[in-house]
């Protein structure tokens, strides 16, 4: 006999087998007011007007991420550089296909966007510029690698985005990484003998790819350039912007 799903016995018998779920999540609200400097800096990142809007003219840049990506990261990172006169643009792996035995699917909107994350709630959709296996670091001046864990897990698996990080990285262009991005440069093979950070949770992994980590908000060793925690967001870019101009 099937139970009546809307009689109120049923209900709270469900409840009953269910645990309470608020979803974690990063709130760019509550790290822009909290009262840390960082927080400050991010705040006056992520709200002042540009000081320059021309300052970036001529410069291109990608951000190379997959669904998944952390919210405030991509799009802090890319309203600040588009309206210092950057051209910005999203550059994803294809969805292509996978084996049915997997169980997975996409939205037909996964085609041409990647999802972003709040930490672990969905947020919105954001429009993919290009894809990786139809760029080449001849066409960009710096690339970021933002984070979300599932995101830089997720990428690391495309060899076009792995070879896009490692030429950009040997041309000698500004390659940044923040939170779990630097993922992405483990598996491009890049951090060895190299001076980083990341978020704290992975620092053994920049460690067992032969990397030199610190607890900074940025490091940057050479070209290099990672960063730990959304609210490091604005030291990352400065320091990409700080190469780009010199």
């Amino acid at each position: 006999m099937n139970p009546d799903l809307s009689a109120p016995a049923t209900l709270a018998r469900m409840q009953q087998l269910m645990t309470p779920s608020p979803v974690p999540s990063i709130s760019t609200e509550l790290l822009t007011t909290a009262d840390g400097d960082l927080n400050r800096e991010l705040a006056a990142f992520l709200l002042d007007k540009p000081s320059d809007p021309t300052l970036l003219a001529g410069k291109r840049i990608a951000i190379c991420c997959t669904n998944g990506v952390e919210e405030v990261e991509i799009i802090g990172a890319q309203r600040w550089l588009l309206e210092h006169g950057a051209t910005v643009h999203v550059v994803s792996p294809r969805i292509g296909e996978f084996h049915p035995t997997l169980g997975l699917r996409f939205p037909p909107i996964a085609a041409t966007h990647v999802l972003a994350i709040r930490l672990m709630e969905n947020a919105g959709w954001i429009a993919i510029d290009r894809y990786t296996d139809e760029v080449s670091a001849a066409d960009y001046d710096a690339i970021i690698l933002p984070g979300g864990c599932w995101n830089p897990d997720a990428l690391r698996m495309d060899e076009a985005a792995r070879e896009l990080v490692r030429t950009m990285h040997a041309a000698g262009k500004p390659t940044c990484a923040i939170c779990h991005g630097q993922w992405v440069m483990v598996s491009a093979g890049i951090l060895r003998g190299k001076r980083a950070t990341a978020v704290w949770n992975i620092h053994v992994d920049l460690a067992n790819a032969g990397a030199i980590v610190s607890d900074e908000p940025c490091v940057v060793d050479g070209n290099l350039i990672t960063a730990r925690f959304p609210y490091d967001l604005p030291r990352m870019v400065g320091a990409l912007v700080k190469q780009l101009l010199d």
